[in-house]
């Protein structure tokens, strides 16, 4: 199926959205300013370890697990997650997760291909019963609900269908930098649901080791092994006893931010799910992403040191292009609004958050141009759609990097009775050249459905005179595509207030995601309305 959020998730994403702001003022009133992120690991994507997050410790996550597009119609299966949690003291932490599947299963079950909408939430709390040099012991119990539970396979839909689990972590530090860590745990699911089959009672037994050479970067594998129950559902129907793994890394990108990356053949994200491999059989791999944002004014921003302070040019530079990104994002604690519309009915507003030194949360509603000399295969339709996704700096010009290097991911969906999901990813790398010019490279990627769009984007940005910049832009694109589009025009900034003005004409279909990888034949003018906040 396309990539993108269903209907559950977004309502799950809304809740997160709250969660996280009660979390962050939780977070002001006790932030010791520990670095969480070079401790060792309290869960392993899934596996619950021992150790607790000091007190006053707020983290955030979001992410997404996907199989390889390739193994199924569309862009692959997709399961999207989010979580906050907060420690009221050193042995203590409690937790929201969220997570929504709204897809086709990975391959036939019992002679057909049933669709699955999963939405769970889940309430836990997590308690260090025992802990020393060597050994950690804790305790954790969740109360849970299948918000949603809609399929064949489950009998129809039901919903809130009462779920929970129980977890006694112990954790062994061989070294410093390693850890072997041992849960034992109790899933507690329905017999039936529907007058059908369910997954009943799990207990299994979990291994797992977590590895950290250094305090940015970690390695972590764990296998939870069924020993009573049963967890998965097989290509015949029946459901089977099979262990879920879990393989991956963390890279800090900031003290308080990080990325990890794993493969498992799990689909589960909460407590009492983790428990259940991907259907059918857990045979199939899904690869995730996950970021991670522990928040604290205390903590430090980067590992560069002191950042120097943006100059004026440097901070206006930290504003979009018109179809391609910049790598340089806003300062913390800026925001940014956007606004535009131009012939044939294209239109946009972005909304732009920093909440760290260099990561930029995204929000995009636009609507592509309506022109029929577009080809009708590559426009993933014209109503308007949603984008949302983060952007990481890994690389900063400004702060004595060769160039800026960032990366950025978007999912989205159309919104209508009709949605169609678009996944498009992209890295941003610019140079900032002697006399006011920079320089952009930009390969980037879209896909919906059986149609993937790659392009290189080449950009210029030039500082005519203060507060002018002019803007030129260029796509070479391939595989479903072959009109290379591109856009030009001017940039003005009005003095200090922080607004600024475009205008430019352009052959693509859109301003963001796969928007400005689609050509049409006609060219089209856009202006554009820009506010920064915060600074």
């Amino acid at each position: 199926m396309a990539a993108g959020f269903g209907d559950g998730s977004r309502l799950g994403l809304c809740g997160l959205a709250a969660v996280g702001a009660l979390a962050l003022a939780g977070a002001a009133q006790a932030d010791p300013g520990r670095v969480v992120l070079h401790e060792q690991p309290t869960r392993l994507i899934s596996l619950e370890t021992a150790n607790t997050a000091h007190e006053g410790t707020v983290a955030l996550t979001v992410g997404s697990s996907q199989t390889d597009p390739r193994s199924a119609a569309g862009t692959g299966n997709q399961l999207y997650f989010g979580g906050a949690s907060y420690a009221p003291g050193d042995r203590l932490t409690l937790g929201l997760d969220l997570q929504n599947y709204v897809d086709l299963v990975g391959g036939p079950i019992a002679g057909s291909t049933p669709h699955v909408e999963l939405t769970t939430a889940a309430l836990w709390g997590k308690y260090r019963l025992y802990s020393d040099s060597r050994i950690s012991i804790a305790a954790q119990a969740s109360l849970e609900s299948f918000v949603l539970l809609d399929s064949t396979l489950f009998g129809g839909a039901s919903s809130n269908v009462m779920i929970g689990s129980l977890k006694a972590p112990i954790s062994y530090a061989v070294s410093p930098e390693l850890q072997l860590h041992l849960t034992p745990s109790v899933s507690v699911l329905p017999d039936t649901v529907n007058g059908t089959g369910f997954y009943g009672t799990i207990a299994s037994v979990g291994v797992g080791a977590s590895y950290k050479p250094s305090d940015r970067l970690s390695f972590f594998g764990a296998v939870d092994v069924p020993v009573s129950g049963t967890n998965t559902i097989a290509s015949s129907g029946a459901y089977e006893a099979v262990p879920v793994w879990t393989l991956g890394g963390r890279f800090n990108i900031t003290p308080k931010g990080a990325i990890e990356a794993y493969v498992t053949n799990g689909i589960g994200m909460t407590p009492a799910t983790s428990a259940l491999t991907f259907w059918p059989g857990g045979d199939r791999v899904l690869a995730g992403l996950q970021l991670v944002y522990t928040p604290g004014a205390k903590r430090p921003d980067t590992y560069r040191g002191v950042p120097a302070p943006v100059t004026l040019r440097q901070a206006r530079l930290q504003q979009d292009g018109f179809t391609l990104g910049t790598a340089d994002v806003l300062e913390p604690g800026r925001a940014r609004v956007s606004g535009w519309y131009g012939t044939d009915n294209q239109a946009g507003v972005l909304l732009a958050f920093s909440p760290d030194r260099d990561g930029e949360i995204q929000l995009v509603f636009e609507q592509f141009s309506d022109s029929t000399s577009a080809p009708a295969a590559l426009v993933p339709r014209t109503d308007v759609r949603y984008m949302i996704g983060p952007k990481i700096r890994f690389l900063d010009q400004n702060n004595g990097d060769a160039f800026s290097l960032s990366g950025r991911m978007l999912y989205g969906r159309s919104i209508g009775s009709r949605m169609l999901g678009v996944f498009f990813a992209e890295a941003l790398a610019s140079y900032k050249a002697a006399g006011g010019a920079v320089v952009t490279l930009n390969p980037k990627l879209a896909a919906f459905g059986s149609t993937e769009i790659a392009g290189l984007g080449l950009g210029l940005n030039y500082a005519l005179r203060d507060g002018l910049e002019l803007i030129a832009e260029v796509t070479p694109v391939a595989l479903d595509a072959s009109t290379p589009t591109w856009a030009a025009g001017l940039r003005y900034h009005i003095g200090n207030s922080g607004l600024s003005l475009d205008a430019q004409a352009s052959n693509a279909i859109g301003s963001f995601g796969i928007g400005g990888m689609v050509a049409q034949n006609d060219p089209r003018i856009t202006v554009t309305l820009s506010k920064l906040f915060g600074g």
